[in-house]
């Protein structure tokens, strides 16, 4: 029993890396990207797939008009969020993006983050279908994603995303290239209005160049 606050402390001190870790790479999406210009800054805004809460995190508090829900299919809002965004107007709920559960034209702004690539192609479409309900005419969508080009990149980023991401070997993986999703994007019925390149700092760069795209778009 006396290793047992030793081992507590080491969780504890684990999980402040894990969160120290998180919030400097939404950070670094956000910079890279330029999601929040794109953004309205009020209104009521949906993150996607929110993960741990890190980027919704950054986002609303850089504009306290701005109220946002975090949806997942599982609870996995980050502790550390939960405490940091107490006051803030964030609400995390369970939900699939297949069916979203709000009345049409709800939101004012939606962001995905490196969701729709773990869906298969049907699924993606329906997400995407789901998103144009929500939003508001003439509101912003904006998708970020990894687009590789050809099967190389697709290998080379499959590698990445298990290794950032510590990932099992059977998660799946859709990738599609910028250009299919410009089609579907389009055929879905939203407009884009800029497309930004990026490429992160991890993993290190001897698994080879990771491509990422945003796509900044407008419900028509």
């Amino acid at each position: 029993m006396t290793d047992r606050p030793e081992r507590n402390g080491h969780d504890r001190n684990s999980s402040k890396w894990a969160d120290a870790v998180l919030r400097w790479r939404a950070r670094d999406v956000l910079r890279k990207t330029q999601l929040e210009h794109h953004l309205p800054r009020a209104g009521l805004l949906l993150d996607l797939g929110s993960g741990e809460g890190h980027i919704a995190e950054a986002i609303v508090r850089n504009a306290p008009g701005r109220s946002c829900v975090m949806l997942e299919p599982i609870w996995s809002i980050s502790p550390h969020v939960a405490r940091r965004i107490a006051a803030l107007s964030c609400f995390a709920i369970k939900g699939s993006g297949t069916h979203l559960p709000f009345p049409d034209v709800t939101f004012d702004g939606v962001w995905a983050a490196f969701v729709l690539h773990h869906v298969l192609f049907d699924g993606q479409q329906a997400i995407l279908s789901e998103i144009r309900r929500v939003l508001r005419p003439d509101a912003a969508f904006v998708l970020l994603e990894d687009t590789p080009d050809n099967t190389r990149e697709a290998e080379t980023t499959l590698r990445a995303d298990r290794r950032l991401n510590a990932e099992p070997d059977e998660a799946p993986h859709h990738y599609r290239s910028p250009g299919e999703w410009r089609r579907d994007l389009r055929g879905l019925g939203f407009s884009i209005e800029r497309e930004v390149p990026f490429t992160r700092l991890f993993p290190p760069a001897s698994l080879g160049r990771v491509q990422h795209r945003a796509f900044m778009c407008r419900r028509q």
